[in-house]
């Protein structure tokens, strides 16, 4: 039986690393969004905490400390701000990077299935080519046997 070789196999391999660079850089943006997103909750519960601290206290201490606690809940919205922003970027990144992985793997699959309906193709001529050897031998061996019946 002849070898089957696909001449689009390269192709085939290329892409399929395509797609797993394209899943890996997905991963990897996913960790960074759930880093962000646990650096903005530690941010707030931080704000929280020193909110509900500030509310416990006397009220002479409290309109002292309320100052600090503006000017702190000020620089801590800033980073908030920033959080977001580079969260907003990954989740923009990321939905870029998510059609780019669903190119890749919809290229693949119809390279595997070209792949494969080659592949089907020629194992049906195969076998058809291997049937009309035997058919031809067939008929040689009951040619000679009827050469051999009627020459004696």
């Amino acid at each position: 039986m002849k070898r089957f070789r696909w001449p689009l196999q390269r192709l085939l391999d290329v892409t399929v690393q395509r797609e797993r660079a394209a899943r890996a850089k997905l991963f990897r943006l996913s960790q960074e969004i759930a880093a962000a997103h646990r650096e903005i909750f530690r941010l707030q519960a931080s704000l929280r905490s020193a909110l509900d601290e500030l509310a416990d206290l006397e009220m002479e201490k409290r309109l002292i400390a309320q100052e600090v606690f503006m000017r702190y809940a000020e620089a801590e919205e800033a980073k908030l701000d920033l959080m977001r922003e580079k969260l907003k970027a990954l989740q923009e990144r990321q939905s870029e990077n998510l059609t780019e992985f669903k190119k890749a793997k919809s290229s693949r699959e119809t390279l595997e299935r070209l792949r494969d309906e080659a592949l089907r193709r020629h194992t049906r001529e195969t076998l058809k080519a291997e049937q009309k050897q035997l058919d031809e031998s067939s008929q040689a061996a009951f040619a000679r046997e009827l050469i051999k019946q009627t020459g004696r």
